[in-house]
């Protein structure tokens, strides 16, 4: 019995030892190689991932301090594509998307820690958002819609009542509200209009009551108010 126990006893040690010999090691080139765990000051867990001769592969988990998880990315194509998902510190999906070369590319989806519902969901290429990105409201109807280009608002710019039925309607041209732009009672009813032009209020603007009539119209020259005028 005591020839077993020893046995057995200098068998795990030998395999912890081996464990111990593979993790955190570096190639000739001085490059991570194989398994890796990078621990904070206190020895909390910070990631765990494997490295082939200095590039990452595969699974690789981010934690929080409480040892939840954080973030978890599978990496691949020598390490320039990698699917990310990160996570509130209560276990709620906080946002999934792609990373090229280390920077956000195409739709990342972003998600409420509260019920994990999906908030938004944003275009990039690049790192640089990119198209269009959405934001819903808690049920999921679409509550507004502006798109970018280059990382700048360009494009589209609308916004939504939770029945789905248009409230605003307008669009930015290089950062800047530019061109018609309305406003809309939840019946549909037409409540402002106008121009902008480079971001300020250009011309007439119109405003109505409930019923269609108009309320008063605003003359602007350049954001500035030149004169209102009642019915």
């Amino acid at each position: 019995m005591l020839r077993i126990f020893i046995l057995v006893f200098f068998t795990l040690l030998s395999i912890c030892g081996i464990g111990q010999d593979t993790l955190n090691l570096l190639d000739q080139s001085g490059k991570k190689n194989g398994y890796w765990q990078k621990h904070d000051s206190l020895g909390r867990l910070v990631y765990e991932g494997h490295f082939n001769h200095g590039i990452p592969e595969g699974r690789f988990q981010y934690y929080y301090p409480s040892g939840k998880i954080k973030t978890i990315s599978v990496v691949s194509e020598k390490g320039n594509y990698a699917s990310t998902h990160s996570f509130f510190s209560n276990g709620q999906k906080m946002a999934s998307g792609i990373y090229r070369n280390e920077k956000k590319d195409s739709t990342w989806q972003f998600f409420s820690e509260i019920d994990g519902s999906l908030v938004s969901t944003e275009e990039y290429m690049a790192g640089i958002k990119s198209g269009c990105t959405q934001v819903f409201f808690p049920k999921g109807a679409l509550a507004e819609m502006i798109c970018w280009k280059d990382g700048i608002k360009n494009g589209t710019w609308e916004q939504y009542y939770s029945d789905s039925k248009i409230k605003l309607r307008g669009s930015f041209l290089k950062g800047e509200k530019s061109g018609s732009f309305k406003t809309y009672y939840l019946s549909g009813q037409l409540m402002m209009s106008g121009q902008y032009a480079m971001g300020h209020q250009e011309g007439t603007w119109v405003y109505y009551d409930e019923k269609g009539q108009i309320v008063k119209k605003e003359i602007y020259n350049q954001g500035e108010l030149l004169k209102t005028e009642l019915p």
